[in-house]
């Protein structure tokens, strides 16, 4: 049992050092996670910029289309963008839908 304060001390130099590498490695896991989605982020987005190339080769662009399988995160806006294989016509309208719905979503 832990009768003397020398003990104690020595279990709380122990424990501490435990307990600071534990933090920071949940800290350095969180900051590598939302580097990792900002990065796929702009993946995602010089993708999209690939498909809206007027003067870009049609196998590129059948490249990104392809390439837009492995975003799933971006599935809604996706849908949204494309219909029927097309880049929608009603443009502005559909950006003044998806920025309204953004507010309804976070609450404004």
């Amino acid at each position: 049992m832990l009768s003397k304060p020398e003990d104690m001390i020595a279990w709380g130099l122990l424990i501490l050092p435990l307990i600071v590498i534990a933090w920071s490695a949940v800290w350095f896991a969180s900051v590598e996670a939302e580097r990792n989605r900002y990065e796929r982020y702009k993946r995602f987005h010089a993708i999209m910029e690939q498909l809206a190339k007027s003067d870009g080769a049609t196998a590129d662009k059948m490249a990104a289309a392809y390439e837009l399988r492995n975003y799933r995160e971006y599935k809604d806006i996706i849908s949204k963008i494309f219909v029927d294989g097309r880049v929608r016509q009603d443009s502005g309208d559909a950006l003044q839908k998806q920025l309204k719905d953004t507010l309804d979503h976070i609450g404004h």
